[in-house]
């Protein structure tokens, strides 16, 4: 792993929940507001509770198993597996995400890169070429 992803996890890890809620609920505003959350980047899980606009109760939604893949000159990431507890959730979540790959925003696409580098310095060195 390179010394720059290494530094990324690092603060990414150290990063206050407190900070991230509000930077998230920033960007959700009118939307939803996310209530906890929980990131593990070494199994590639997470976990987010969020209350929609307009409702009481929250939504708990899980992201497992994702990929980033290089294409040409930009990343995609795959989710592999994914969960809430609304079943019409479920069923929209199964049908337009699922198994589909999603271009990431170049603008995030280092970020997205290093938090989501391999550990294996081989795969990163085939990366490279």
């Amino acid at each position: 792993m390179s010394y720059k992803s290494t530094l990324v996890r690092f603060a990414i890890k150290q990063t206050p929940k407190k900070m991230v809620l509000w930077l998230a609920n920033k960007k959700t505003k009118d939307i939803a507001e996310l209530t906890d959350f929980s990131f593990n980047l070494e199994e590639r899980k997470l976990y987010a509770q969020m209350v929609l606009a307009g409702e009481e109760e929250a939504v708990d939604l899980r992201i497992e198993d994702f990929t980033l893949v290089a294409h040409e000159e930009s990343f995609r990431i795959s989710i592999h597996q994914v969960q809430s507890n609304r079943p019409w959730l479920d069923t929209l979540l199964m049908k337009f995400l699922l198994d589909r790959e999603w271009k990431v925003p170049e603008k995030h696409a280092d970020l997205i890169h290093e938090l989501l580098a391999s550990e294996d310095p081989e795969q990163e060195e085939s990366e490279e070429e």
